[in-house]
């Protein structure tokens, strides 16, 4: 799992076999480790409520994000081999604010099928 902050915004990206794991009922985790023996914890766990009925939940303490999804929305994802399919939920963080928490499964792909464009910007002239 890659996690990433941006804004107001939490982006999580899953593999198919995270989110095999995460359709059989068990979490996937990312602990990153920090100074002075402490972790950073963001794990995402099913749950078998509905949406509607409160299965999406998210909470969070100094240690860690926990973030809780339907079974049912996470078995919708996965359905196509080479696109990436997202989820999107926001939740309030204060009267005023929200942060949108983006859980996005992206498909398989062999290192040599992957493709990195690098740009970079021209050099001044005058150097």
């Amino acid at each position: 799992m890659d996690v990433r902050f941006s804004g107001q915004a939490l982006y999580c990206q899953i593999s198919r076999a995270e989110l095999e794991t995460l359709s059989s009922g068990r979490s996937v985790d990312l602990i990153v480790s920090l100074p002075r023996h402490r972790s950073f914890r963001v794990s995402l766990r099913p749950s078998i409520m509905s949406a509607d009925r409160g299965g999406w939940q998210l909470e969070s303490d100094p240690t860690g994000i926990w973030l809780t999804i339907p079974r049912a929305e996470l078995e919708q994802l996965g359905q196509t081999e080479t696109f990436a399919e997202r989820l999107m939920r926001e939740f309030p963080v204060s009267s005023t604010q929200q942060i949108q928490v983006i859980l996005e499964a992206v498909p398989d792909t062999q290192p040599d099928e992957s493709s990195v464009i690098e740009i970079t910007p021209p050099h001044d002239s005058a150097e």
